[in-house]
């Protein structure tokens, strides 16, 4: 039969109900009652390529569907965290800038330089990038370690920190040292000209120190730097007693000075260990000096390449007030040497431009001033293997005698040389600052030195 029957079919009309009774329609007439969507697939429809809209939208599609239509799994993948509301990069999870991108079932973070991490969460480890991390020395390193962090001798390395923690140290704002002697760069342990490790385990020491240091009017904006605040300073001497310059202990037989100080006369002996210039002290060492070295590119017109070495004639014996200062890694010397650090410079230097040198050694910090502002602030020569240091408008400066001392930074409790006395236009003039030999430029010939001499068994000519 072509109709189709009804039965029980409520006819509702003007009048009141009627009974029911068997009505035939067309079947146009019956679908338009009974209106099915079928979900049965279209004719021949399985062998038809996907379309994502018809499988997925039009219609809800399995993981195996849409995998069909992409023809590839990470596209699959990206698609279905879409799909199901799951995208975990919806928010974005990744810090400091990263971008999240889907990776299989997961999400990638690409981070921006400098950092690192599932969530470029922590800061990147590289030796020029606030020295990797470490305390003192850094060497960059394959992944995963980035780089690997070394310590002076004498101190304790942290392995699983990442960092070279400092063993005993000086106490208040004295400055901290190593606990052994010893010259480094980039961690390594020099010996001295008879090839054997110089220096040894110091003993335990109570030390005393004032917490209060009179400021000493004669050095303007200067104070007293008092015995074992800066253990690393020499006082160099002629034969007869009179002082020439300063310099730095950097090992148990070498001392690190200006060039410019051995110009017009050569030095005799040193002493450390000293705070009154006049007067004997307890642990004071008076040591002859055996050889000199000036570098052999230092020019006394425009003071470029102004250090020299002293080797002295025998070890000084290291105790709470005679300690070396490390030399610094080159990475480490362009962390340190940032505009506005501020480093220490000591000496037995004049209090002005034309007064005698003081009785008492001093020290005065002094921030470091960008090259550009160096450069606009005098008409002579600023190299690049110089850096200039003071205030423009404050009476503080290094002065005549302070000459070859030294320009020292603290640095997580170890303090390094940056930099040495060397030349300036007055003392704490207006406008003008002091010019200092950039140290980190230099270690590669001061170790070259150190290596020529203990391979020469103590004594080479003098250069």
């Amino acid at each position: 039969l072509r109709e189709i029957v009804l039965t029980s079919v409520l006819i509702v009309g003007k009048s009141s109900p009627l009974l029911c009774c068997l009505v035939f329609v067309s079947q146009d007439e019956a679908h338009q009652v009974l209106k099915v969507r079928k979900r049965a697939n279209q004719f021949l429809e399985e062998i038809h390529s996907g379309n994502l809209e018809r499988e997925c939208f039009e219609e809800t599609c399995s993981f195996e569907e849409a995998k069909e239509i992409f023809k590839s799994q990470e596209k699959t993948t990206e698609f279905w965290f879409h799909y199901k509301g799951l995208n975990p990069c919806k928010e974005n999870p990744c810090k400091n800038g990263g971008l999240c991108k889907l990776k299989h079932y997961d999400y990638l973070c690409i981070c921006p330089p400098l950092f690192q991490g599932k969530l470029c969460e922590t800061e990147k480890l590289e030796c020029w990038y606030k020295n990797g991390g470490c305390w003192q020395y850094c060497q960059d390193a394959a992944l995963p370690l980035g780089v690997v962090c070394s310590c002076a001798q004498g101190d304790q390395h942290a392995a699983q920190e990442v960092a070279s923690r400092p063993s005993g140290r000086v106490e208040q704002e004295a400055p901290k040292l190593n606990a052994k002697e010893q010259n480094v760069h980039d961690g390594l342990t020099q010996t001295d000209a008879e090839g054997n490790l110089t220096g040894g385990d110091l003993p335990s020491w109570t030390r005393v120190f004032q917490t209060a240091e009179p400021s000493d009017t004669r050095v303007t904006g200067g104070s007293f730097c008092h015995r074992g605040n800066c253990p690393w300073q020499v006082f160099i001497q002629t034969s007869r007693g009179y002082g020439v310059c300063g310099g730095s202990l950097i090992s148990s037989r070498w001392v690190v000075t200006a060039a410019h100080c051995l110009d017009i006369v050569r030095p005799h002996h040193v002493t450390v260990g000293d705070f009154d210039k006049h007067q004997r002290e307890v642990k004071e060492q008076k040591l002859e000096v055996q050889q000199s070295w000036v570098h052999p590119h230092y020019d006394s017109d425009n003071y470029n390449g102004d250090i020299a070495l002293l080797y002295l004639s025998s070890d000084v014996v290291f105790n709470e007030y005679v300690l070396p200062i490390c030399l610094p890694s080159p990475n480490l010397a362009t962390l340190l040497t940032a505009e506005g650090t501020k480093g220490m410079v000591s000496g037995w230097g004049s209090t002005h431009a034309r007064g005698p040198g003081t009785r008492f050694l001093m020290k005065v910090k002094l921030p470091i001033v960008s090259m550009e502002t160096c450069r606009q602030s005098t008409a002579k020569l600023i190299t690049d293997n110089m850096f200039c240091a003071g205030y423009a408008d404050k009476a503080q400066d290094a002065c005549k005698g302070d000459s070859g001392g030294p320009f020292a930074v603290s640095y997580r409790d170890t303090w390094y040389l940056l930099g040495i006395v060397s030349w300036g236009e007055g003392c704490a003039e207006a406008g003008k600052y002091g010019a200092y030999t950039r140290v980190a430029n230099y270690v590669p010939w001061i170790k070259e030195v150190f290596e020529n001499v203990a391979e020469a068994g103590g004594f080479l000519p003098s250069r």
